[in-house]
């Protein structure tokens, strides 16, 4: 993990990411303090039940006290100029763990976005009305992208002025009803996620163990 220093405090990058998305940079918060990701997981057959990201606070604690430490430091106040990371990557993944906490966090997010330019970002969120409340903020080098909460959309709906709706299926519901995954086994290589073009609806098959990375 990085540390770039933040109005006093400092925010931590993510820059060893497993599985899937090795190789890939994030930001990312908190779920296990976060009020909307704790609703989710008490919602009916929501993707939430079975979050890796609380599966990943609980055996690494360094990665739960500096995504705590995010939580704080993105959602409490606007972070200054100066203050803004750089980065050298050319796509980067916001909130790989935890979603939106509130504006001040949406806003936040921005800021490091116009000062990456050289960088593809894909923002992820099932918390959609931190977003859409106070107006969408469009950017050339920013990717909207919808995680639907339930498990099996039949008909999944990406939000307005949003580029991309994720889904995540089980394999019995994949075998009876067709449904074709287009989500590769690594990001890096991938990377239909980090550019608007088609497709604009994206499907994973869940993990064996039921457990995904967002």
């Amino acid at each position: 993990m990085r540390h770039y220093l933040s109005t006093g405090k400092h925010l931590v990058v993510t820059d060893d990411m497993q599985g899937k998305m090795e190789g890939m940079w994030s930001l990312n918060t908190s779920p296990s303090i976060n009020p909307f990701c704790l609703k989710m997981r008490k919602g009916k057959n929501t993707i939430c039940k079975s979050c890796y990201s609380h599966i990943s606070e609980a055996r690494f604690k360094y990665s739960k006290q500096a995504w705590i430490n995010n939580y704080h430091v993105l959602s409490e106040t606007i972070l200054k100029d100066k203050d803004i990371p750089i980065f050298k990557q050319d796509i980067f993944r916001l909130q790989a763990h935890g979603d939106l906490v509130n504006r001040k966090h949406y806003k936040n997010l921005i800021k490091i976005v116009e000062a990456n330019p050289q960088a593809m970002f894909a923002l992820w969120t099932k918390h959609v009305a931190i977003i859409t409340k106070g107006g969408i903020i469009k950017l050339p080098n920013l990717v909207y992208v919808y995680s639907t909460p339930q498990l099996n959309e039949k008909y999944p709906t990406k939000p307005r002025d949003f580029n991309k709706c994720f889904s995540v299926y089980s394999r019995p519901y994949v075998e009876a009803n067709k449904v074709q995954i287009n989500c590769a086994l690594h990001c890096d290589s991938c990377r239909i996620c980090y550019h608007k073009e088609e497709p604009a609806f994206i499907r994973e098959l869940i993990k064996s163990n039921g457990h995904r990375v967002k």
